[in-house]
């Protein structure tokens, strides 16, 4: 008996994001890597929410159980300690921001050789932007 199940995959191709947006009738992911770049100077002040556990048919859970057992990166990326995961759908078209979410974006930080659901510090760290893309989700057939 075969078994339909998904996987996620973060593919790196700028044309692959690019032609996403191209696509009016569907609603798509996208990922962003940050990675520390010092430590800020300036004190901040702010409220840390409760991360979300799920976004549409993205559970934070699951991708956290993949990210921690294989790389599901399209390049070759050796996560680094504090390196923040951002998941977030984006919509083009307005029709499509009514659809039911139960949040907006996920996000996962790498510390202590594993990833995480949450944020790393950024009251304590400034972050720039090391790589993005667009998430994949795939559908692969299993033999049970």
């Amino acid at each position: 008996m075969c078994k339909a199940s998904e996987t996620i995959r973060f593919c790196s191709c700028a044309d692959n994001l690019e032609n996403a947006s191209k696509h009016s009738k569907s609603i798509y992911y996208v990922w962003t890597i940050e990675r520390i770049l010092g430590i800020n100077d300036f004190a901040m002040d702010g409220l840390l929410m409760e991360d979300p556990k799920q976004l549409d048919e993205l559970v934070a859970e699951t991708i956290l159980r993949k990210l921690n057992s294989k790389n599901l990166f399209d390049f070759d990326y050796k996560p680094q300690d504090n390196d923040s995961l951002e998941i977030k759908r984006v919509n083009p078209k307005k029709r499509y921001q009514k659809k039911k979410c139960i949040g907006t974006h996920l996000n996962f930080y790498y510390l202590f050789n594993k990833w995480h659901i949450g944020y790393a510090d950024v009251f304590t760290y400034q972050l720039e932007s090391y790589k993005n893309g667009k998430v994949e989700i795939l559908k692969i057939n299993n033999s049970k």
